[in-house]
């Protein structure tokens, strides 16, 4: 029997832990104190609710998380590198267990996080993968709660290896990671349950707008079959998911500590209430996608005006927000917070950004208005009446003279919108039909016929009688 499999023993833990203790420990004698350690460990047992291991004592769960924590401290590609896989597979086959929150530093689990984050800084690819893998198995874990800062540290050192990546497949699977990411919380917080159905996200849509360069040959490829690993590991973890029941009050707070909550909200900036974010992890939903708002905001300074790497990140963020309006649910249009948070930040994010001639952040104002329109339009009334015409009737009036390429954004756009006679119906009724309200379908339709002489013949023919009666208004 070779040393590795000596060392792992009989339980699932041991298993894991064995062959990635075997490559990080040099030690003799403390691979033999590990041998006895992790020969002894059994899933049998009832289990401790304190450890932050399966079928582990709180006492022998810190003994064996703690040579992983200073390999992955250790600074040292060839210790670190087995530690990141160790982590990895501790999340995929579920044996770690509990919540990682800021608010607990002192956790195990925590400083495993921490210093995954950290270990990035050793500047090797191989290192950089594994560090995105281990992140990734960690938030998609179902029998983990990652939420607070924690996971903020997460996505912030996903978007550091995308803005700093040492080659391009590194910088598209950050990018597909992130987005991944993304889509796990925003299902979880859709159905405010961790035990959820979540798709994977196809890279090469990523890849949509910009970053096309950084594809290396079959980078999309591999960065598609990095993410789907991770995912499909997790799938099918045979016990029980994360629960963590909150009993809600009838004034909306739970039974927390109340300074606790006061804490949270402080933190957050949210307020518990009917309709609201009532959850942790609808919390977290809400805090990131406030952040990412706020960081497609950022905007260079005069001292340092081509900041390419703020650039990047700004584009990337708006990819981000793109893909959780793409993959939204109910609720964005149920849920008060969450369309309050629509119209907060990310409208003012899409206002803001209107001004500049890039055109990679033009086509994804133009998407992200699309998916608001198309999906969410029913509680966006006045938010809506202000960026079709800014988006898409002032590029067709040519306005400060749009290029070539605005123009065919948004004809496609416009072709699109063609195609559901629901949105058109709608933006009659709710605009041309209000007085209060500008003709943006009148507009619309004369701005549409410069490319087309047949345009002003479909404007004629048009029944206003249908649409006045076809009953259909979206509530102000």
């Amino acid at each position: 029997m070779s040393a590795s499999q000596t060392l792992g023993g009989p339980s699932r833990c041991g298993r894991v832990l064995g062959s990635s203790l075997d490559k990080i420990i040099k030690n003799a004698a403390w691979r033999k104190h590990s041998n006895y350690k992790l020969e002894t460990l059994s899933d049998a047992g009832s289990p401790d609710p304190t450890s932050p291991l399966l079928g582990l004592s709180s006492s022998d769960a810190d003994f064996v998380l703690n040579p992983i924590l200073l390999a992955l401290d250790s600074n040292y590609a060839k210790v670190a590198d087995p530690a990141l896989e160790c982590v990895s597979k501790l999340f995929s086959a579920g044996v770690v267990r509990g919540e990682i929150d800021g608010n607990n530093s002192d956790s195990i689990l925590y400083k495993i996080i921490e210093s995954v984050c950290k270990v990035g800084g050793i500047g090797e690819e191989s290192v950089e993968l594994a560090l995105l893998r281990a992140l990734l198995a960690a938030v998609r874990c179902p029998c983990v709660l990652i939420r607070g800062d924690c996971l903020l540290q997460v996505v912030r050192t996903c978007f550091n290896v995308y803005l700093g990546g040492l080659n391009g497949t590194n910088q598209i699977c950050a990018k597909s990671v992130l987005a991944q990411i993304m889509l796990i919380v925003f299902a979880r917080a859709e159905e405010d349950s961790m035990d959820v159905t979540i798709r994977t996200v196809p890279v090469s849509e990523l890849l949509e707008f910009t970053d096309k360069n950084l594809n290396e040959g079959s980078s999309i490829y591999f960065c598609q079959n990095f993410v789907s690993e991770v995912m499909s590991a997790s799938e099918g973890v045979p016990d029980l998911k994360f629960s963590q029941p909150v009993e809600v009050l009838q004034n909306g707070e739970s039974k927390v500590e109340e300074e606790e909550i006061r804490d949270e909200k402080a933190k957050n900036g949210l307020e518990l209430g009917a309709g609201g974010v009532s959850s942790k992890i609808r919390e977290d939903g809400f805090v990131i996608f406030k952040n990412l708002c706020k960081l497609s905001m950022k905007f260079s300074s005069q001292e340092n005006p081509d900041d390419h790497i703020l650039l990047r990140g700004k584009i990337l963020s708006l990819e981000l927000l793109k893909v959780i309006m793409d993959n939204g649910g109910s609720i964005w249009r149920s849920n008060e917070r969450f369309l309050n948070a629509v119209k907060q930040f990310l409208c003012l994010s899409l206002l803001k950004n209107s001004a500049l001639l890039v055109m990679s952040i033009y086509e994804l104002q133009c998407s992200i208005f699309m998916s608001l329109l198309t999906k969410y339009r029913s509680g966006l009334k006045a938010e809506i009446g202000i960026f079709f015409p800014m988006l898409i009737l002032r590029v067709l009036e040519n306005v400060l003279q749009p290029s070539f390429v605005q123009k065919m954004t948004v004809l496609n756009m416009l072709e699109k919108i063609g195609g559901d006679s629901q949105i058109i119906i709608d933006i009659f009724v709710n605009y041309d039909c209000d007085v209060d309200s500008p003709n943006i379908f009148e507009r619309f339709l004369q701005d549409c016929q410069w490319p087309s002489e047949n345009c002003s013949r479909a404007t004629t023919g048009f029944n206003h009688n249908f649409v006045c009666s076809s009953g259909y208004h979206l509530p102000a």
